[in-house]
């Protein structure tokens, strides 16, 4: 088997047609025999209970025939989407699990919609889930296998039980999702994820709060579903304008009573036992089953993604999890149409994944234990993203690996440089493999957090048409004075960026906390500058997010590394690779106000004069993940 190849799995027409997107004949045929399948398919709702009493609403979609079956289970928050009626054994995905001869179980998790409880998000589901498990594997129409798939929160409601080792549990397929509920879900590099925790709440559990408070209260279905409207349309209009912007970041109230938890998540700014207890990353050891990890370049939870992918590889607690565990990406954003558009750029129609056609084949290996290869297939399958030249229309092919980055890969190292004056795109900063003494000159910048630099796209969520994510033209961006802006000269050949993106930078600040940002850019020749990665690092969290905090002192250098993330993107010959840096990105982020005192708690701001440094004895660089491109394509040749 070679270990990197273009040809998606197996055959690739009958791979088209059960994992992407499908020709209009087949399609139309597919689509008819899951109507008539799904015919078949029943629905009740039982009560799980819980370890403490607690019972939870759960959909039960019975395939016809005497049974038993085995159990693909999802636990979500989101069977009800403020302020609209909720799910009422009517969702189309299960009708078409249970076609296809699983009993699909579609469970409230605690505290939300039908559910009895009350909620405590994140810190509930490692119990709750492993009694799930157990519970679906006992009921007479089960064969005693469960498996558990779905995206975001509806991830976290997998790895937590996973990460406790439930008996009976035989595969997992989170989407979406993360490692670490601290770092790269609620704080990033140290830095509270400020647009993604006020949107997420406003958009989900807090909506939901306000409604199931309603209910309890004797008002109305009317009522209900108008009160519920007015509140959230109420938020939409603040949350931009009023709701980030306020300091500290206790001052915010409209969640006391609706997501109360959102505010021991700004309780807790460093990694402590808050936080240790949820960490899958010093779990894997525990999970025992394979996993099908599944993400988007652009999503928020990419890093995560790729790193339960990467860990469970060689960490996992049985030889055949290690073995059978999985990835695919493709280019997406969370909480974002499904099409194959990330933000402004359309990757094109190879940028398609059938969820339901790949759920079924997996589950169909490790629940049912039909011999279909996927476990003998290469474990990586990435879509590679190809930016346009000119427009927002790309393309991109998709490659299996047997790891990620791929096999040959190797670090294209750029340093950063200029005379002294890299502020904006006009400016004169340069990448490049080496740097004279002309163009190591420090640059300076000054960051005012009452002016922060603005979001534009990224790995966002959750209201994307207040605040979107994904890729877009940062022009107007590097038109600011606090942005240092560093290009390389036009490509002479196709660059194939593939793996984690890092950045090493030296900087000095007049403050003793601040934060740095990077953000990868490709130029398009007719001038687009696309947003590829970004991230920030937190300077008292320079040493990583799980470590004590440990301030800087002011006018000292100091060496940060950012991980930008991951990616799979062909920087095309005549494209130009661009390093944007500067202090802020908000709302993204909250932003540091350059002191020391608890983030939460502070209300003053400081301005802080920002150095880079990139001479010899401080080498700033941008470091990149180049796989061999000619090996990319030898499946085609």
């Amino acid at each position: 088997m070679k270990s990197l190849q273009t040809r998606p799995w197996g055959d690739p027409a009958r791979a088209r047609s059960r994992a992407f997107g499908t020709a209009p004949l087949i399609a139309a045929l597919s689509a008819a025999l899951a109507s008539a399948a799904q015919a078949q398919v029943t629905c009740h709702i039982e009560s799980a209970p819980m370890r403490d009493g607690v019972k939870l609403a759960t959909e039960v979609y019975m395939p016809s025939g005497p049974g038993p079956f085995p159990v693909v289970l999802q636990r979500t928050p989101y069977n009800r989407s403020p302020p609209n009626p909720g799910s009422n054994c009517n969702n189309a995905q299960f009708q078409f699990l249970a076609s296809n001869g699983y009993v699909a179980l579609n469970q409230d998790v605690r505290g939300r919609y039908r559910s009895q409880g009350v909620m405590d998000a994140m810190q509930q589901e490692a119990a709750d889930g492993y009694d799930a498990i157990e519970w679906a594997a006992a009921q007479p129409w089960s064969t005693g296998k469960v498996g558990t798939f779905g995206g975001s929160y509806v991830g976290l409601t997998q790895w937590q039980p996973a990460i406790h080792t439930p008996p009976h549990l035989a595969a997992i397929a989170p989407q979406v999702t993360a490692s670490d509920y601290h770092d790269h879900w609620t704080y990033v590099n140290g830095a509270f994820d400020l647009w993604f925790a006020q949107s997420w709440m406003l958009l989900t559990f807090a909506g939901e709060q306000f409604m199931r408070n309603l209910e309890a209260a004797g008002a109305s279905p009317a009522d209900v579903q108008s009160k519920t409207a007015a509140w959230i349309a109420n938020g939409r209009a603040n949350i931009l304008t009023n709701w980030v912007w306020k300091l500290p970041l206790t001052a915010f109230d409209d969640y006391r009573t609706l997501a109360p938890y959102y505010y021991d998540w700004i309780a807790h700014p460093n990694y402590d036992d808050f936080w240790a207890k949820l960490d899958v990353e010093t779990r894997y050891e525990n999970v025992k089953v394979p996993a099908l990890n599944i993400g988007g370049w652009y999503d928020i939870f990419q890093i995560g993604t790729v790193r339960n992918f990467q860990q469970m590889k060689t960490e996992a607690g049985t030889r055949a999890a290690r073995r059978g565990t999985h990835l695919v990406m493709r280019s997406s954003c969370h909480a974002c149409p499904a099409n194959t558009k990330a933000g402004d750029i359309d990757f094109g129609p190879d940028n398609a994944l059938d969820l339901n056609a790949l759920y079924v084949r997996w589950f169909d290996r490790w629940l049912k234990g039909i011999p279909n290869s996927v476990d003998d297939e290469p474990p990586v399958r990435i879509f590679v993203m190809v930016p346009p030249d000119a427009g927002t229309i790309g393309s991109g092919f998709w490659m299996t690996a047997d790891s990620f980055p791929p096999p040959g890969t190797e670090t294209l190292r750029l340093r950063l440089g200029s005379g002294g004056h890299a502020n904006t795109a006009a400016g004169d900063g340069i990448l490049s493999r080496e740097v004279d003494g002309g163009r190591a000159r420090a640059d300076h910048f000054v960051y005012d957090p009452r002016d922060p630099v603005p979001t534009k796209g990224g790995d966002m969520c959750c209201i994307n048409d207040l605040l979107a994510s994904g890729a877009f033209d940062q022009s107007a961006i590097e038109k600011r004075k606090d942005v240092l802006v560093y290009t390389g000269a036009p490509l002479r050949r196709d660059t194939a960026v593939i793996g984690t993106v890092s950045v090493k930078l030296w900087a000095i600040s007049s403050a003793p906390d601040t934060d740095f940002t990077a953000k990868l850019v490709d130029v398009h020749p007719d001038g687009y500058a696309q947003n590829i990665l970004d991230r920030l690092v937190r300077a008292r969290y320079r040493w990583g997010s799980k470590l004590p905090p440990s301030f800087i002192r002011p006018g000292q250098p100091y060496e940060y590394r950012i991980e930008l993330g991951n990616t799979a993107t062909v920087f095309k010959k005549g494209h130009q690779i661009r390093l944007e840096i500067s202090s802020s990105n908000f709302p993204h982020y909250v932003r540091n106000q350059n002191t020391t005192a608890p983030v939460a708690l502070d209300a003053r701001i400081v301005v802080a004069n920002q150095t880079v440094l990139h001479d010899d004895d401080h080498q700033s660089a941008l470091e990149l993940p180049v796989a061999p491109l000619g090996r990319l394509h030898d499946e085609d040749d």
